[in-house]
């Protein structure tokens, strides 16, 4: 069942464009999928927040699992008509720049953005984003869909590639403070991007690359490679440049990190 906001019972609410109706699930399938079924109805900026996801998702037709009742799990719904659909990584980049900023106040040099959508604390995963665009004439965004998972106050995970806020920083933390800032932060980027400042967003996200600086190991659709992160180019795809100084680039699926 769904229940119009508060989540966390707690009557904090997102300031500014992000100031919608929210949506609030004790379980649920994905709260991308609970969007979709509102997705061209709801107004921009509506959000959709689950305590638990029964079949959650993540990119790459990967799968996001979660403790219940922990962690921040939530999608909300832009209609950036004005974006083509080959800028539609800037979506990406903004919503990984909100999480990163927020999250580098409490771990100042520990955060990073591991290409292309997943927020890491030194080499272990904290969270991950899944967007799901419609394309609408003129092969503009008609909509997006954007979920975000967040490993807050989880202490136990099966994989030791994972960890959450609480394990670093040995305290609980307020998960609607957390989703307020990221909110807040993120309505503030979107707001740059309507507005055009996008080398700005783009030169910023390069920066915070994880495994950015120096030479590392990738296995890659021709094979093992031993590169560095030159750039995203503006498709979205990693550029990467070998020790002979050869660039190659990759989508998200021709390439894995070692």
């Amino acid at each position: 069942m769904d229940y119009l906001f508060d989540p966390f019972n707690s009557a904090i609410q997102p300031d500014g464009l992000f100031d919608r109706a929210s949506f609030y699930y004790k379980s649920c399938s994905s709260t991308n999928d609970m969007a979709q079924k509102l997705l061209l109805h709801a107004a921009e900026g509506t959000v959709f927040i689950a305590e638990h996801q029964s079949k959650g998702r993540g990119q790459r037709g990967s799968t996001w699992t979660s403790e219940a009742g922990t962690n921040l799990l939530f999608s909300f719904i832009l209609y950036p008509e004005w974006l083509t659909v080959d800028a539609v990584f800037t979506l990406n980049i903004i919503t990984s720049l909100a999480i990163y900023d927020v999250l580098v106040d409490y771990f100042p040099k520990e955060i990073s953005i591991k290409w292309p959508n997943d927020i890491y604390y030194l080499d272990k995963k904290l969270g991950g984003i899944l967007i799901e665009t419609h394309i609408g004439i003129q092969n503009k965004i008609k909509a997006a869909v954007i979920g975000i998972g967040l490993n807050v106050n989880q202490l136990h995970f099966k994989s030791s590639k994972c960890t959450s806020l609480a394990i670093q920083k040995r305290t609980t933390f307020d998960r609607t403070l957390l989703f307020t800032n990221i909110m807040d932060t993120l309505g503030k980027y979107y707001a740059q991007l309507q507005h055009g400042i996008r080398n700005v967003l783009w030169e910023k996200y390069i920066h915070i690359l994880y495994r950015k600086t120096g030479f590392h190991t990738f296995a890659t659709i021709h094979g093992l490679l031993e590169g560095r992160i030159v750039t995203v180019n503006r498709l979205g795809a990693l550029v990467i440049a070998a020790r002979n100084g050869t660039r190659y680039r990759y989508n998200a699926k021709e390439i894995v990190f070692i």
